[in-house]
């Protein structure tokens, strides 16, 4: 079984556990593989670039109103890199800034109050360096089109999702890690519900 083959299961059988705990429709991509797809590098890296795109018209409603607090993480012995980087949203604020090497990078986009309907729109490009381990999109929200007639609508969680995997020791190992991500992230944004509810 080809290792892409192998990814694309962990993401559907890691998904479909988690589906109760995961609002949101918009997909948010590596951009060399599309949606829906993970992006699979066979050997170990230094500095490659990775391309996150994202969709606004998979949004509720069709349309995307603005996202707040996207974050991009790594796991293994994977580090995001200033190589290359470029912040390509519209009226994007990353953290931190200066962006340095490290595990993470939470991003903004600017709102767009008549309401985004494009496929694809860029977000961002950013170095990848290390031997094992996944970039994935650990936590979000954004605002979508599910208002009368398209207009702005509600607050929606973004669904966690790998973007790349770099080689893994095997596929249950994989497996693991990939659900071990997604059990975290769904305490999580349960965790951030029942803060908000109870305020």
């Amino acid at each position: 079984m080809n290792r892409i083959l192998q990814t694309t299961l962990v993401v559907a059988s890691c998904l479909a556990a988690g589906a109760r705990a995961q609002a949101g429709s918009l997909e948010i991509y590596e951009s060399s593989v599309g949606i829906g797809q993970v992006r699979s590098i066979s050997t170990p890296v230094t500095n490659a670039l990775i391309d996150v795109d994202y969709a606004p018209a998979t949004a509720e409603g069709a349309k995307l109103f603005g996202m707040s607090e996207l974050e991009i993480e790594t796991t293994g012995n994977l580090v995001l890199t200033p190589t290359g980087f470029t912040c390509q949203a519209t009226s994007c604020l990353y953290s931190p800034l200066p962006f340095v090497a490290g595990k993470r990078i939470q991003i903004t986009a600017g709102n767009d109050l008549t309401g985004e309907t494009a496929a694809t729109a860029n977000l961002l490009r950013i170095g990848l360096t290390g031997s094992t381990g996944h970039v994935v999109v650990t936590r979000g929200e954004y605002l979508d089109g599910t208002g009368p007639g398209g207009s702005v609508g509600a607050v929606q969680i973004v669904d966690v999702a790998i973007l790349v995997s770099v080689p893994e020791a095997g596929f249950p190992s994989g497996l693991a890690a990939a659900c071990g991500l997604l059990a975290l992230a769904a305490r999580t944004a349960g965790g951030d519900r029942r803060s908000r509810s109870n305020a």
